[in-house]
């Protein structure tokens, strides 16, 4: 399967993953005034180098979430923080998926002021956090290992737009296995087909090429 085919592949599963998310999706709650620090602090996360957005971040963050953001690979983010998924993904998304846990901490520090950020926040966090997943495949050589790792970014970033759509774009906060049983399967099933189309595509190649391939 060529990288067109494999990449027009990934666009249709996950607008379908998109649509369903759709169905189930809860109604957003009535927002309240957002909280001036958090709206800040997210806002120069998604948009300004990380010595500025930590300079940004509200000055009670640290003691109210128990940790101080720190960089890694250029990307300010959660130092704990992982990319939460179902199934492995490429180790170069490591720090695009700790931004991610800080922005969405940054919603949570809204929120649970009684000052949620509104659903244009998390969609900017979600959309910031696509740019980085492609961003961190660069450092790929090989043409498959690219265009895995590039299905890939786009399957994490589909599989979350699923989950933040579902849950009507507010702060994410924890849920019962039931509630996030469906995105996780839905997950699952995109990862399944990401990886059986790079998996054919790795295998149409073999006779030509004995080296290389995704990592």
């Amino acid at each position: 399967m060529s990288t067109r085919a494999l990449a027009l592949r990934v666009v249709v599963v996950s607008g379908l993953a998109t649509a369903v998310g759709l169905l189930v999706a809860p109604a957003a709650s009535s927002l309240s005034t957002p909280d001036p620090a958090a709206a800040r602090g997210l806002a120069a996360l998604v948009t300004q180098p990380p010595r500025l957005a930590s300079a940004a971040l509200p000055a009670d963050f640290p003691r109210r979430f128990g940790y101080e953001p720190a960089v890694t690979d250029g990307l300010l983010g959660d130092p704990s923080g992982d990319c939460s998924s179902p199934v492995p993904l490429p180790p170069e998304f490591t720090a695009a998926c700790r931004q991610h846990d800080l922005g969405y901490d940054l919603l949570r520090y809204a929120g649970r002021s009684g000052h949620a950020l509104p659903p244009v926040a998390r969609r900017a966090v979600d959309d910031r956090l696509r740019t980085e997943l492609a961003a961190s495949c660069s450092v790929r050589q090989d043409a498959v290992g690219l265009a895995t790792c590039r299905a890939w970014a786009e399957i994490a970033h589909g599989f979350v737009r699923l989950n933040s759509v579902r849950q009507g774009d507010v702060a994410p906060e924890a849920e019962s296995p039931l509630t996030v049983a469906p995105a996780v399967a839905a997950g699952v099933a995109l990862a399944g087909g990401v990886g059986l189309a790079t998996g054919r595509r790795t295998a149409g190649r073999a006779p030509r090429r004995t080296s290389g391939g995704a990592r």
